[in-house]
C-alpha cells in the first residue's frame, strides 16, 4: 500500500489500524491529543482520514465531530452521543515498524534472489527415460486407484508423474502451488506433484523445496496485489468458509501479538497462507518484507517435507498427508518398448511406492 507508506514516512497524519472487534487503535506513532489520523480497518470501508479526540476517546469523521465512528465489528459512522462512540483506546505497536523503501526493496530482492540462484545452479540435464522406466509400473497401479479416479484434477496430476525425473518438473509443482492460492481445490494435486518431484530427483530435494517455496511466495504476491485493488471483499466472496473458520481469528490474533515472528511461524505451518496475506496488507507494512517472511516460512516447511519424503515418509502425516507409507510389492518389468531405454536399478522403489500410497489417500487430507 504505497500511499499509506508515504503518509507514514511524512508523519502527517499518523497511520493506525484496527481489526476484529474494533475497539483499539494500533499505531506505531500515536496521534496528537486532538488531531488527524489515518485509520485502516479490515471492513469494506478500508482507509479513511479521521480526527482523534483523546479526552473522550472518540474518532470523529471531521474536526468538528459532526459524527463519530462507532466501536464494533462494522466501525460505521453514527452519532457522537451514543455509548459506542466513545471509549476507543490507543496501543503502540512496535511489531508494525515500517522499513524505509530502499531497505525494504534491498531485503526483498536479497531474499527472493537466493532461492532462484540455487534453483538455477542445481539443474543439470536429467534423463527422462530413467523416470519413465522407474515410474511406469507404479503409474498403472495409481491410475486404477478408485480414490484418484474420483477427481479429474488429481488424475491429471498423476498423469504427470511419468515426468517426475525431468529437470522442469519442480517448476510445474511450484506453478501448481502458486495457482492453488486462488482455488484451494488443487491441494491434493499439488501435494502429489511436490512429493513426486522430490522422489523423481532425490539428490536435488533442496532445490525442489526452494522452487515450491518461490511458487507459494509468487502466488501470495499476486493475491496481495488483488487485495490491494479489490479489497477484502475478494476474500469474502471466494473464501468465505475460510474466513468464517474460528482458527482464522486465532491466527490473526497470534500475528497481531507477535508481529513478524508470528507471520513467519504461521508461514511454516501446514496451513493456508491467506491469514498471513491479509494481515500483511495492514499498514504500515510494505509488500517486500511480507513476501520475504512467507518465502522464508514456506522454505522451512518444504525443506522439512522433502527431507521426510526421502528419509521418513510415514512422518508426513504431521503435514496432513494421511496413509501408511508402506512398500508395495516389487513392480513388474516395463513393456518391451521400454526395454531398449538405458536406465538404472530401482533403488528408490520402496520410496516411490510410499509416494503412490500417500497419493492415493491425499484427497482425504
Amino acid at each position: 500500500m504505497i500511499h499509506l507508506s508515504l503518509v507514514a514516512l511524512l508523519s502527517s497524519p499518523p497511520v493506525c489500524f484496527t481489526a476484529h472487534e474494533k475497539t483499539t487503535l494500533f499505531c506505531e506513532v500515536p496521534p496528537s491529543a486532538d488531531g488527524p489520523v489515518t485509520v485502516f480497518d479490515d471492513s469494506a470501508v478500508g482507509t479513511r482520514t479521521l480526527h482523534w479526540r483523546a479526552g473522550s476517546g472518540k474518532l470523529c469523521t471531521s474536526k468538528w465531530c459532526s459524527s463519530c465512528i462507532q466501536r464494533g465489528a462494522d466501525a460505521r459512522a453514527g452519532s457522537c452521543r451514543s455509548a459506542t462512540a466513545s471509549g476507543w483506546t490507543l496501543a503502540q505497536s512496535r511489531s508494525n515498524s515500517l522499513l524505509r523503501k530502499p531497505a525494504a526493496l534491498l531485503l526483498g530482492g536479497a531474499v527472493l534472489s537466493l532461492p532462484v540462484m540455487a534453483l538455477l545452479l542445481s539443474m543439470p540435464a536429467a534423463a527422462p527415460s530413467v523416470a519413465v522406466a522407474r515410474y511406469f509400473a507404479q503409474l498403472e497401479a495409481v491410475r486404477a486407484t478408485p480414490t484418484l479416479a474420483q477427481g479429474p484434477v488429481l488424475r491429471a496430476a498423476v498423469a504427470l508423474l511419468q515426468f517426475a525425473g525431468a529437470w522442469w518438473f519442480p517448476l510445474v509443482a511450484a506453478l501448481g502451488t502458486a495457482v492453488n492460492l486462488f482455488t484451494l481445490v488443487l491441494t491434493a494435486a499439488t501435494v502429489v506433484l511436490y512429493l513426486a518431484a522430490v522422489l523423481g530427483r532425490p539428490s536435488r530435494w533442496v532445490s525442489t523445496a526452494l522452487a515450491n517455496a518461490v511458487g507459494a511466495a509468487a502466488g501470495s504476491y499476486a493475491l496481495l496485489l488483488l487485495l490491494r485493488s479489490h479489497g477484502e471483499s475478494l476474500l469474502a466472496d471466494r473464501f468465505g468458509a475460510v474466513l468464517a473458520n474460528p482458527s482464522f481469528d486465532k491466527l490473526m490474533s497470534a500475528m497481531q501479538a507477535h508481529g513478524a515472528a508470528g507471520m513467519l511461524g504461521v508461514s511454516c505451518l501446514p496451513l493456508i497462507l491467506h491469514p498471513v496475506v491479509l494481515f500483511g496488507r495492514l499498514p504500515p507494512r510494505s509488500r517486500a518484507p511480507v513476501i520475504g517472511l512467507i518465502l522464508a516460512g514456506r522454505t522451512i516447511k518444504y525443506l522439512l517435507m522433502a527431507w521426510l519424503t526421502k528419509n521418513a515418509p510415514g512422518a508426513l502425516r504431521f503435514f496432513g498427508i494421511k496413509g501408511e507409507a508402506q512398500a508395495p510389492p516389487p513392480p513388474p518389468p516395463p513393456p518391451p518398448a521400454l526395454l531398449c531405454l538405458r536406465h538404472t536399478p530401482l533403488s528408490l522403489g520402496h520410496r516411490t511406492g510410499a509416494l503412490f500410497d500417500l497419493a492415493a489417500k491425499a484427497k482425504a487430507a
